[in-house]
């Protein structure tokens, strides 16, 4: 199971770092990530996570070595787990609402948009009245 360290950032409960040889840049793991998005918004997963539909903020683990930020594979496919899994859970709560809750109609029914519609056609009607006694 995946978790969240102290600052917010996707764990799989291991403290073990990994092997340097395992490090990708923040360009390299863009090229992995699904939708290949850019390095900046690789960068964003690192700095301020992504907002799961729950509220709850994902943040990719990432080291830093001098000026240069990078992941790994493994913490990459953690962030996409731990994201899903976040979400999952807020569309599960969801469901169980729904079903406790009765459904409330989306939209008027035809016979109260034609009501609308008339009592908007008699203001109309009544203001061009007014206005003619104005005589504008």
């Amino acid at each position: 199971m995946f978790q969240q360290d102290s600052i917010g950032k996707a764990t799989d409960g291991s403290d073990e770092a990994p092997v340097a040889e395992e490090h990708i840049t923040l360009s390299q793991a863009a090229k992995l990530a699904p939708g290949r998005p850019s390095p900046n918004c690789v960068w964003r997963w690192c700095r301020e996570g992504v907002k799961a539909a729950s509220g709850q903020r994902v943040r990719l683990k990432h080291v830093r070595f001098g000026s240069r930020i990078y992941t790994t594979r493994q913490w990459l496919s953690a962030f996409g787990l731990a994201l899903a899994e976040a979400d999952a859970a807020h569309f599960e709560r969801g469901e169980q609402a729904a079903e406790v809750t009765a459904p409330t109609p989306h939209c008027r029914s035809r016979r109260s948009r034609e009501t609308a519609r008339d009592d908007a056609r008699r203001r109309h009607d009544q203001a061009e009245r007014e206005l003619e006694e104005a005589g504008l």
